[in-house]
């Protein structure tokens, strides 16, 4: 049975903003989640593709085409349009983060935590905005679901801040990705990696999800407002006071 306490697709959007930021702990056998990581997660059949670093979903903004919400995303986390311009010509938003901005971590905007929450949901309408496809999978996900990123195995000092990490439902897909393969022989690697996809990602009732949640919160909330044809609240103010630059432009929100 779902706990109605819990966000969830069907959440409003004053709910939805209210907790952003708050730190959630969702007993998995309680709440009707649908949590993702790899790109290709399938979950009841539906290929999720919800993550920021994922292709196939470039939108143009201030005059620019962006080929994933994360390298927008990683650009307002710098000034210089240099470092900028190398995050846009990776190929991909996981290029992006794991090559550029390691390469220059040290000059990450210091105040850069003081507006990302309201920057991210910015990036990710941008995105909803400007891609049909993103759109039409937003708002193809069930009502009453609970969006989550998994981030277990995340080493980076954010993991619990865009995700949730839930260890015990983790070391139980580890324990049955290995007892697919020992009884799956006669699988081609790609038939066998789509079998551990699907049968890993039907296990959802395990453990205790913590963690802030913020890009599944995002993205229900982003949802939320397609399907009542209004924009998110977004902190407009705050973003103005950062001062953001792309490529040498001020944004003004």
């Amino acid at each position: 049975m779902s706990n109605p306490n819990y966000i969830s697709t069907s959440s409003s959007v004053s709910e939805l903003v209210a907790a952003l930021g708050r730190e959630e702990r969702i007993v998995a056998s309680e709440a009707p989640v649908w949590c993702f990581k790899k790109v290709t997660d399938i979950v009841e059949g539906v290929e999720l593709r919800l993550s920021n670093m994922a292709g196939g979903y470039p939108f143009v903004f201030a005059g620019v085409n962006w080929p994933s919400s994360e390298q927008l995303y990683l650009c307002g986390e710098f000034t210089d349009s240099t470092i900028q311009q190398e995050l846009l010509s990776q190929t991909s938003g996981y290029a992006a983060k794991r090559f550029i901005k390691a390469k220059y971590k040290t000059l990450v905007r210091a105040d850069f935590t003081t507006f990302r929450l309201q920057w991210m949901l910015f990036v990710v309408w941008q995105k909803c905005l400007g891609n049909e496809a993103f759109r039409k999978k937003l708002l193809s996900l069930p009502e009453g679901i609970i969006l989550i990123e998994e981030t277990t195995l995340d080493t980076g000092g954010t993991a619990q801040i865009w995700g949730c990490k839930n260890r015990e439902l983790i070391a139980y897909r580890k324990q049955l990705t290995e007892r697919i393969k020992r009884h799956s022989n006669n699988l081609t690697k790609k038939a066998l990696d789509l079998h551990i996809n699907v049968e890993t990602n039907k296990v959802r009732n395990i453990g205790t999800f913590i963690g802030q949640n913020n890009i599944g919160k995002i993205l229900m909330l982003c949802r939320r407002c397609l399907i009542e044809g209004i924009e998110p609240p977004i902190d407009r103010a705050l973003l103005n006071t950062a001062n953001i630059t792309i490529l040498g432009n001020s944004l003004t929100f």
